[in-house]
């Protein structure tokens, strides 16, 4: 059939399948007309001219497997309504400012397609258009009305969504990649399994958006994609790929989400290697799982993760790497760290107030002026080994059983901190403030305390064994040799370490540790603490309530000037009771044995002869 005119009629119950309606310089025109219950399924209509014209319960889908031709076509300015468009060759055609409602393009080609502010909304019938499986790759869709439009399945790689109205929009499967979507806005849409790498979402806003099964993950791409600006409120983003995109040279693009606001958003198990998310806002947002380690590219090249100066309070990155990734002066407040690994990465400045980093591992991460005040570790151990926290404020921060081994905390702020049980061997704590603190059994082997503030800090049981402590407040700690060492007067502590020390408290309530080897102790005024450990030492409490503290393998050791009713001997850590020891009285002195104790270790209490169960303290 040759090249037909029927601009201006009524078409109505006609057939055209499978016929040629087009020439090499001619095509058929149906402008303005009134088509209605008409068939050109199969039809060849290249370049046809369907401008203006009103189409209902019209098809263009195969015929016997062969798709109809309509390249080129012209539908701008048509009103459609229940048309079929399945698999049609819609290359090139013209829907601009179309009207279409109820139609079907699933599997057609609109590759090129113009479909600039098209009405493809389903309003007001609600009756939607579906895209299901077509290609729309380069297609023109700006300023298009795309409510309820399904796209599962479908291929819009380079469209341009730009101003679109894309409300309750499925992407489902889609490939989106290099799409435009800056000024539009996803609202109640379907986004599933769908790939936006390289795409344009610079200031885009997605609210309520969800995957269509909720406890399945997202599964979207946004390699390399441009989202500074990007809001997020209250979305499933589960799973999703936020991580470089990779170019045929080897080179990678990292997903720019500088500023974007992702509040309440779910972006758990989310890869998001060498994504930038300086100043971003994401107030509650969920990491947990997520990947945020340096991105490395084919060709060697190394991308960053960088979240500097991000607000992340009450985040959640629990079990989240960020290993090397940038997070200086980032606001992680009341959120959770619990064994995520940070190793390498720069927290410089952070806020890390009331943050949880429970099992947390900071190995060698800078900490610099990082607020951590009341952080609380938990039953996982956290690592801080060779971790920077210079001038770091850990006020009243619970650590303890951390390994903080070889740590820089210089000038850092420990006031009222527990470190109990921690380990800082080798740390340099100069310059610290520990006062009101407490670090119960902790190791302190090898670390520089010189200029340090302890005063009134608990460190029973603490281990200084060559540690240095020059002119530290509250804290004085002997070398290998024979050390004399005299408090200030005021609450100190005092560790003699190896040698055969001398260690004079002095008034306050003292704490005398005196290490390896045969020690002298002499409490001085005040409530004292004296321990001797090895060797065989002499206890002198002075005035004061006084407590003598001993632990296995003690020694042959000597108490003298003990007073009932005020001293106390510490037995606590053997486990034992006042009826499993043996006291022996002679020359007015007590010796105390028990099997407990080991063989060769004794307790002599001069000029007492009385020793009862209240002079004892037991576990």
């Amino acid at each position: 059939m040759p090249v037909i005119d029927r601009s201006f009629q009524t078409v109505t119950n006609e057939v055209f399948d499978n016929q040629n309606l087009s020439a090499p310089n001619d095509f058929s025109k149906f402008v303005s007309s009134l088509i209605t219950n008409v068939q050109f399924k199969g039809t060849v209509l290249q370049n046809a001219d369907f401008q203006a014209a009103s189409l209902s319960n019209v098809d263009f889908s195969p015929f016997q497997s062969v798709s109809t031709d309509l390249t080129g076509a012209k539908f701008n300015l048509a009103t459609m309504s229940n048309v079929n468009f399945t698999q049609a060759n819609m290359v090139g055609a013209n829907l601009f400012k179309a009207s279409i409602d109820g139609s079907n393009f699933s599997g057609a080609n609109l590759t090129n397609a113009s479909l600039g502010e098209a009405d493809l909304s389903g309003d007001p019938d609600g009756i939607f258009n579906n895209f299901s499986n077509a290609n729309l790759t380069n297609a023109d869709l700006t300023s298009a009305k795309l409510k309820g439009a399904n796209f599962t399945g479908a291929n819009v790689t380079g469209a341009d969504f730009q101003s679109a109205d894309i409300e309750s929009i499925q992407f489902v499967n889609t490939n989106a990649t290099d799409a435009k979507f800056n000024l539009t806005n996803f609202t109640d849409a379907t986004l599933e399994n769908s790939i936006f790498d390289l795409a344009d979402l610079t200031g885009v806003a997605l609210t309520d958006t969800n995957p269509t099964q909720q406890a399945q993950a997202a599964g979207l791409s946004f390699r390399g994609a441009k989202m500074a600006g990007f809001r997020a409120e209250d979305v499933n983003m589960t799973g999703s790929n936020f991580s470089a995109y990779v170019n045929s040279n080897g080179s990678a693009e990292p997903t720019d989400l500088t500023g974007a606001i992702l509040p309440d958003t779910d972006l758990d198990g989310a890869d998001l290697r060498g994504a930038i998310m300086v100043n971003a806002i994401a107030e509650d947002l969920q990491l947990v799982g997520a990947n945020l380690n340096t991105f490395v590219s084919p060709n060697g090249t190394s991308y960053q993760t960088n979240l500097s100066g991000a607000k992340l309070t009450g985040g959640n990155l629990t079990n989240a790497t960020a290993i090397g990734a940038n997070m200086s002066g980032i606001d992680i407040g009341l959120g959770s760290l619990n064994n995520a690994t940070l190793t390498g990465a720069n927290l410089s400045q952070a806020f890390l107030e009331n943050v949880t980093i429970s099992g947390t591992n900071f190995t060698g991460a800078n900490l610099s002026q990082a607020n951590l005040k009341f952080a609380q570790d938990g039953t996982a151990q956290t690592l801080l080994v060779g971790a920077t926290l210079t001038s770091a404020d850990l006020t009243s921060a619970e650590l303890n059983n951390v390994q903080l081994d070889n740590a820089n905390m210089t000038g850092a702020s420990l006031i009222s901190t527990q470190l109990n049980g921690a380990d800082l061997s080798g740390a340099n704590l100069t310059d610290v403030n520990f006062v009101d603190g407490s670090a119960v059994g902790a190791n302190f082997t090898n670390a520089n305390l010189s200029n340090a503030n302890l005063t009134n800090v608990d460190l029973t049981n603490a281990d200084f064994t060559g540690a240095t402590a020059t002119n530290a407040i509250g804290l004085y700690v002997g070398t290998a040799g024979a050390n004399t060492l005299n408090g200030s007067g005021g609450n100190d502590k005092i560790f003699g370490n190896q040698g055969n020390d001398i260690l004079n408290g002095q008034a306050g309530n003292d704490y005398l540790d005196g290490g390896a080897n045969n020690d002298t102790l002499n409490g001085g005024d005040g409530e004292d603490t004296l321990i001797g450990r090895a060797g065989n030492d002499i206890f002198n409490g002075g005035a004061g309530a006084d407590t003598l503290l001993f632990s296995s393998g003690f020694g042959v050791d000597t108490v003298n000037n003990f007073r009932n009713g005020a001293d106390k001997i510490d037995l606590i850590s053997f486990n034992t009771g006042f009826s499993n020891l043996s006291i022996s009285v002679g020359a007015g002195n007590s010796i105390v044995t028990s099997t407990a104790f080991g063989v060769g270790n004794s307790i002599t209490v001069t000029g007492v002869t009385n020793l009862t169960a209240a002079d004892f303290l037991f576990a």
